[in-house]
C-alpha cells in the first residue's frame, strides 16, 4: 500500500516489484522440494527468508549491478540458502524419503484412483 502512495510509481512497476518477492522467496523453494531430495525445512525457510530479503534490499540500491531485475540475485541468493542451510541440518528422516522415492517413480491407476509402483 505503502509503494502506491509513490506517484512515480506506475502499475507495471508495482506488479514487477511483487513478483520478483513471490519468485525470489517461493520459486527456489518449489524448485528445490522438487528436484533434491536432501533438501530440509530449514533450508526452506532459510531460502525463503533470504530471496525476500534480498529483492527488498536489491530494490533499495541504485546503479550499475543494482539495476538488474530484483528477482534475479533473490533467486541465487535464496537457492544457496537453501543449499548450505540444508546440507548443515541433518539429513531428512527416511520415511521422508522413501515417500519422495516413491513419488518420483509412481503411476496412476485411473480405475482405482491410486498411484503405485
Amino acid at each position: 500500500m505503502i509503494l502506491g502512495l509513490d506517484s512515480d510509481n506506475t502499475v507495471l512497476e508495482l506488479v514487477e516489484y511483487a513478483w520478483a518477492g513471490f519468485g525470489a522467496a517461493f520459486g527456489p523453494v518449489m524448485l528445490f522440494s522438487v528436484f533434491w531430495r536432501r533438501m530440509t525445512s530449514w533450508g526452506a525457510v532459510a531460502g525463503i527468508v533470504t530471496g525476500g530479503v534480498t529483492v527488498i534490499v536489491w530494490s533499495l540500491i541504485e546503479g550499475g549491478i543494482f539495476e538488474l531485475y530484483e528477482l534475479v540475485p533473490g533467486f541465487i541468493l535464496g537457492s544457496i540458502a537453501i543449499v548450505i542451510v540444508s546440507l548443515l541440518n541433518k539429513k531428512p528422516s527416511q520415511e521422508i524419503l522413501d515417500e519422495f522415492d516413491f513419488v518420483e517413480v509412481a503411476k496412476y491407476d485411473e480405475e482405482k484412483r491410486e498411484y503405485y509402483r
